[in-house]
């Protein structure tokens, strides 16, 4: 967060305490080090006082709060489409949303697809959640207390039951935490909470979460929907395997899917949130093409659905329909794999950046209309360096060649680049590599696989020489950078190992100075954009989503999180 930002929840904090609303103790804690700045913004929404300051415009779009919105013919504006209205919301009926990619699995701890958390974050809730400007504030955990810089106590909402019946415990809480965290499943998610030293459950309604360090991403990172909390006797009774079945605390149950077709999620109707969802059936429609989603949307046989093509997006527009569009934190990437010849000479995947020209790959792939990204995307105006800093992002053919040469490639090599059409951005980007890679002797074979099938090689086989794919929103610049780049994280699928980078991240997991962990991410992205270079950074893109008229209430994220179609209505 910016030092802005800091100040702006300091000055909230300073409020509550006067007003009598937080302690001594409590301000103390917050303020002294060991608590990250999400924690202190979903403390301050937990007391009642949710902190709306303004995150830099561009941030998400359509608002400057950073949110994105629409209005009919896809002007956008600074409110929803409903704010400021008095219309009467319209109860059931079934929403249908056209997706464009099928899901490889419903488990959330386990499955990293973003077309998976497209149905398991109306299956399941987190301990906390996420505002259409990326706020954490709480969702399954009510409240929560700093006792000291590495122990944390939550107060779990209570009265809240899974879709089977069976009332949410303490003791799902810790369970949930302790698969993400168990060897033995390999989850991604481990990054994500590795400073937890231990889990307790204090009481019926406390659970107590030992630090082995201050770890300022924690709550964050609690907010995120793979971080969902599982029923532990629903788990257990299924051996731990939730690929295909679900039993949530979310708005919504699963119901069923039919493979590459659709799935079908119903109203719950004992869910903890106060009338939501308001629709009684969501339709998770999957139909890769872009242009029969945009027949379906003008046939009414969807009302909702996502487009990349900014041309397709104008079309839409310019015929009524609402367009919610905003830049996101989603960005374009080619992982390059260190362990394998000749990627692991640094100065080969140095001349690989220095030979592209970034600003191409954004006006053939996605008409111009996004930002070129470094390791943080852009959307993220808190972290993300300017690209202008980066040495390797101004395109120097011959420093590339001389590169080359030194490492013992003067005349070039041929590399495979894997790539999944299912994204049209990716198969793009592998065209324009491969075009721009010629002038210094590397032919560049492209290989195009099922999406299925990429994600088993960057996650689990890591069979690759070059491999395209886009990654999306993370809380805190750990995510960003920890997540892909420390030599013992499971995500760390370029297998980058580097003992530099391995310090500095781990110092800006446990740094909670706001100005300090600035410093070390600055560094970090450096180190990675134009000395390491494990990935290959392109652009951030903006989201398209076209809806009916008759739509309302919707909220877009720049995450590209749905999970507000929990309170999106028809007006029909």
């Amino acid at each position: 967060m910016t030092q802005d930002r800091a100040t702006y929840l300091l000055d909230q904090l300073v409020r509550l305490r006067n007003e009598g609303r937080i302690s001594r103790r409590q301000f103390a804690r917050l303020t002294g080090g060991g608590v990250g700045l999400a924690a202190i913004s979903a403390f301050i929404a937990a007391c009642g006082s949710q902190p709306s300051a303004p995150t830099p415009a561009g941030s998400g779009g359509g608002q400057a709060s950073g949110g994105t919105s629409a209005t009919p013919g896809g002007t956008s504006s600074g409110a929803s489409p409903t704010a400021g209205t008095t219309e009467q919301v319209k109860r059931g009926g079934r929403l249908t949303f056209a997706l464009d990619t099928a899901p490889v699995g419903l488990d959330p701890h386990l499955t990293t697809a973003f077309s998976s958390q497209m149905f398991y974050e109306h299956i399941y809730d987190s301990l906390f959640q996420f505002t259409p400007d990326l706020q954490v504030v709480p969702a399954l955990a009510e409240s929560f207390e700093v006792i000291d810089e590495k122990t944390y106590e939550f107060k779990i909402r209570q009265g809240v039951k899974f879709h089977d019946g069976s009332p949410l415990t303490v003791e799902d809480v810790k369970f949930s935490f302790e698969r993400m965290l168990d060897p033995n499943a390999k989850s991604t998610r481990s990054v994500w909470f590795s400073a937890i030293d231990g889990l307790e459950a204090k009481d019926e309604s406390t659970l107590v979460v030992h630090l082995k360090q201050p770890f300022a991403p924690l709550v964050g990172f609690m907010a995120m929907p793979g971080a969902a909390i599982v029923s532990k006797s629903f788990t257990e009774k299924n051996n731990n395997d939730l690929t295909a079945v679900a039993n949530g605390t979310g708005p919504f149950v699963f119901k069923e899917y039919i493979t590459n077709q659709q799935g079908t999620l119903v109203k719950f109707a004992d869910h903890w949130r106060e009338n939501v969802p308001i629709v009684d059936e969501l339709i998770i429609q999957i139909t890769t093409d872009e242009a029969s989603r945009m027949a379906a949307l003008r046939a009414q046989q969807v009302d909702m659905t996502r487009l990349f093509d900014k041309t397709n997006a104008d079309l839409l527009a310019g015929e009524g329909y609402q367009l919610y569009k905003g830049l996101c934190t989603s960005y374009t990437t080619t992982f390059i794999n260190c362990r394998k010849p000749p990627f692991n000479d640094p100065r080969v995947r140095q001349a690989l950046s220095y030979a592209i020209d970034r600003k191409q790959f954004l006006d053939t792939a996605a008409f111009g209309e996004g930002e070129i990204a470094g390791p943080i995307p852009p959307a993220d105006r808190n972290w993300a360096l300017p690209t202008s800093e980066y040495a390797t992002y101004k395109q120097d053919v011959e420093k590339a060649k001389q590169l080359l040469a030194e490492a013992g490639y003067a005349n070039g090599f041929t590399v495979r680049l894997t790539v999944s059409p299912q994204y049209q951005f990716d198969v793009t980007n592998a065209q324009v590599l491969q075009s721009q890679l010629k002038p210094l002797g590397i032919n560049v074979e492209i290989q195009q696989v099922e999406w299925g099938n990429l994600l088993n090689t960057i996650n689990k086989t890591r069979d690759f020489e070059l491999l395209n794919i886009i990654y999306t929103h993370q809380p805190d610049p750990d995510g960003y950078t920890y997540n892909y780049f420390h030599s013992k994280s499971l995500s760390n699928h370029s297998g980058l190992e580097d003992a530099r980078l391995d310090e500095l991240l781990d110092r800006g997991r446990s740094e909670t100075d706001p100005a300090e962990r600035k410093k070390i991410y600055a560094e970090v992205q450096k180190l990675v954009a134009d000395e390491l270079v494990p990935v290959l950074f392109y652009y951030s893109y903006y989201q398209y989503l076209p809806a009916q008229t008759y739509v309302k209430g919707y909220k877009a994220i720049p995450s590209l999180s749905r999970i507000y179609l929990r309170e999106t209505w028809l007006d029909k």
